[in-house]
């Protein structure tokens, strides 16, 4: 089925770009630019122009609107004749804005799993997750004391897109995620949820204890983390 261009124009995307929410209405010329490049690859000014039916001036206007928003980048193509030409191509910030079903591909990989293993093995599957990803956080959150150890957690969910924050409550941190990325998954399989608060235990060393969930009905997910680790216990 071809692409329909209306799923960009008009649209304001809220995506995460570097910890960071931020709206993006798509104008439909600009919408229709970045279709031409999805579909090419890469494209001059003057080709887009062509296809727009528009000007070549008016094109690169509109070319600079998307290079300063991050969605257009270029680079310059050695041509038989002539000068060099500037051709443009996608981002991966503009890549994102296309419609994508990555949490459908992967539920109906882990229903495969299902079929084949059970529950026991989706349960080894998001066990080896964990495992991958506690690997994964414990170069981010090595030789830290607890404190700087949870404002890095923090950190790292927010680049993750949980759009996460930390904060102190009395004895305690908080951890508040607004945005569940994994929500499509989560909601079929909960393992998802408990491999998470494995990982916080894990790679923080304390007692960590969910206190709302957005797969309960919350607006989001909270995290009371004590301040006190396991080792100082002991």
């Amino acid at each position: 089925m071809p692409f329909n261009q209306n799923n960009l124009k008009g649209r304001t995307m809220v995506k995460h770009y570097g910890g960071i929410f931020v709206n993006y209405e798509i104008q439909e010329t600009r919408s229709q630019i970045l279709r031409l490049l999805k579909i090419h690859s890469n494209m001059a000014a003057n080709e887009l122009a062509g296809s727009l039916g528009i000007s070549s001036m008016g094109v690169r206007q509109h070319l600079a609107i998307l290079e300063r928003d991050g969605l257009v980048d270029h680079h310059r193509k050695k041509t038989a004749r002539g000068r060099p030409k500037y051709v443009y191509h996608l981002t991966d910030k503009a890549n994102e804005l296309f419609p994508a079903a990555y949490g459908r591909f992967a539920i109906s990989l882990l229903k495969e799993v299902e079929k084949l293993n059970g529950f026991e093995g989706i349960d080894k599957v998001f066990q080896n997750r964990m495992v991958s990803q506690a690997e994964v956080y414990k170069q981010r959150l090595a030789d830290k004391e607890l404190d700087e150890r949870v404002k890095e957690l923090a950190e790292i969910r927010d680049e993750e897109g949980y759009m996460a924050e930390v904060t102190q409550e009395g004895e305690d941190y908080v951890l508040t995620e607004y945005n569940c990325p994994i929500a499509m998954i989560a909601e079929k399989y909960p393992h998802a949820c408990d491999a998470e608060l494995a990982l916080f235990r894990h790679s923080l060393g304390t007692e960590v204890m969910r206190e709302e969930h957005l797969m309960k009905g919350s607006h989001k997910c909270t995290y009371r983390i004590a301040k006190t680790s396991k080792s100082q216990k002991s």
